[in-house]
């Protein structure tokens, strides 16, 4: 207590001019019109200037809400393009529509389903290279599932825990995708080789395929992982396969960029079991 009498001793002169300036400049805005209207502009402006700030921020956190809408939004339209790419397969073989069982008709339809998940976790500088999921058994993820960002394909769910998934990347020398040219239905076997994040090597692949620089890589659908027609790149280059010339090494430029993933689609193929346990048969 008697230190804060001290100090306001001590101080006495400053708190005497401060008091006098209040005073002063109430009488001032009081009596003084024009004074006073700059008053109240100057208090305007620093209030709008608050309000303004605070929108920003508020705008910046509501950010996350609306590109959760938008990827979900994505996964529907993804969805949509796998069953038109289908419908148009079978179009383009002139299926005879009415002797098609019922249960053909409906596999676009039925056959897929996308589930959106954020990377938790992603590695592009490993030799061995993978990426963790905020979705897991509980969600209904499983082992061998498709994962694909918006633009290409990502990898494959190596591992699970109940609410996490490990992915294992397509910069992994590990994992090897069935995947061919986009035209003519070409395809061979398609490995990361160690290098640059954002080359594969497409090898097997027939020389009478006229593979071309520029041609569009996608996924065959052999595997129960992908359906058929998922985006993976475009060849860069065509090289002779050493010691065997029927067959093109082709380097792929891949779509997905691995060092900025952040969200991405598991793909959900609901005769998945189904094929496995057929599978299984011959092994």
């Amino acid at each position: 207590m008697w230190n804060l009498i001290r100090f306001f001793t001590k101080n006495s002169p400053f708190f005497t001019w401060l008091f006098l300036a209040i005073i002063s400049l109430i009488l001032l805005f009081q009596s003084n019109p024009y004074h006073r209207s700059i008053w109240f502009g100057s208090a305007n402006a620093v209030t709008g200037s608050l309000y303004q700030t605070s929108n920003n921020i508020t705008g910046y956190f509501s950010l996350r809400s609306i590109n959760q809408e938008l990827l979900e939004q994505i996964g529907e339209v993804e969805a949509e393009n796998v069953r038109l790419r289908q419908c148009l397969a079978e179009y383009s073989d002139q299926v005879d529509e009415e002797n098609r069982p019922e249960w053909q008709k409906d596999a676009a339809e039925k056959q897929f389903e996308f589930m959106l998940a954020h990377v938790v976790s992603n590695s592009v500088n490993q030799a061995q290279n993978y990426l963790t999921l905020d979705k897991g058994e509980a969600d209904g993820v499983r082992v061998g599932m498709g994962v694909a960002a918006h633009n290409g394909v990502v990898g494959i769910v190596a591992n699970t825990s109940e609410h996490y998934s490990l992915v294992i990347s397509m910069l992994n020398p590990k994992l090897r995708l069935s995947a061919g040219l986009s035209h003519n239905g070409s395809f061979g076997s398609l490995q990361w080789d160690g290098k640059s994040t954002s080359i594969c090597m497409l090898e097997d692949i027939a020389r009478n395929s006229k593979a071309q620089v520029g041609d569009s890589v996608v996924t065959t659908g052999y595997a129960a992982s992908f359906p058929k027609g998922v985006p993976i790149g475009r060849i860069i280059k065509v090289d002779d396969k050493k010691g065997n010339n029927n067959f093109f090494v082709c380097k792929v430029e891949l779509f997905t960029d691995f060092a900025r993933l952040n969200d991405v689609n598991i793909i959900v193929n609901k005769d998945q079991d189904e094929i496995e346990k057929l599978q299984q048969t011959f092994k």
